[in-house]
């Protein structure tokens, strides 16, 4: 089984850099087709390269002026698709009904995603957090599997209560993934203390985003995006692939089915 995690940042084609965010400041606003396209291709790219079971994608587009698509997750399955890759496509809002952030234009339009593999036989179910301004956990369950794809809090109080809740919803299921970006500007221990307590085993695979003028002042870590993983899950393979799809770099898992 093959997972395969990335936060998109909106194929906005941001990399990282200061210098990218202070010179192109009006893809943040309006958007930009060409970005777009290109930051598109690299992640189709990374996905038919891997050919994942499972990809769960954060900070996605689903309809905002800032995207020429009708939803940037159908777009990308429909890319998968013209290299013969049949993958069902669902996105859900990010930050929950009843949430103020989910009316305000632009906004409304955010999503995290999944992307799973037609041939299998996958449940998929979007849980809402009581914390926190983005709330959306995404769940996709093939058997006794349960793959979730979490964008947790940047404020440390908040995360750390995430974490919480999180424990909670996989606490009945039987084998458990969750992937996505965990924003553990505090470094690893929080996620590893937190979801430990659950029986979760954290799996590092490397540095997911590049230098940042605050690093040392901010973080002192450059791994945001991660793994955890029932202990029984024998992993097999956790690396960061290196290109830069967004201002992250996308994570790939695999372990025996």
């Amino acid at each position: 089984m093959k997972i395969l995690s990335a936060n998109a940042g909106y194929l906005l084609d941001y990399d990282g850099s200061l210098s990218d965010y202070a010179l192109k400041p009006h893809r943040a606003m309006v958007g930009s087709r060409g970005a777009e396209e290109r930051a598109t291709d690299r992640l189709v790219d990374v996905i038919a390269d891997e050919r994942p079971d499972i990809v769960t994608l954060v900070e996605v587009d689903q309809g905002s002026l800032r995207t020429a698509t009708d939803g940037q997750v159908a777009r990308i399955a429909e890319k998968l698709a013209e290299r013969g890759l049949d993958y069902d496509a669902r996105a859900d809002g990010k930050y929950g009904d009843g949430n103020v952030l989910a009316n305000l234009p632009v906004l409304e339009h955010l999503s995290n995603g999944l992307l799973v593999r037609s041939d299998l036989d996958c449940e998929t179910t979007a849980h809402y957090l009581d914390t926190g301004p983005k709330r959306l956990v995404s769940e996709a369950r093939i058997g006794d599997l349960s793959v979730f794809g979490v964008h947790l809090a940047m404020s440390g109080r908040g995360r750390r209560r995430q974490l919480a809740e999180i424990v909670d919803i996989v606490a009945d299921r039987e084998r458990v993934v969750v992937a996505g970006d965990f924003n553990a500007y505090d470094g690893l221990d929080e996620v590893e203390e937190t979801l430990g307590a659950a029986g979760l085993v954290l799996h590092n695979p490397g540095e997911t985003v590049p230098p940042r003028p605050l690093d040392g002042i901010v973080t002192d870590t450059r791994t945001l995006d991660l793994f955890l993983t029932s202990p029984e899950i024998a992993v097999t393979r956790c690396d960061v692939i290196d290109v830069q799809v967004s201002d992250h770099r996308p994570v790939v898992l695999e372990f025996e089915a």
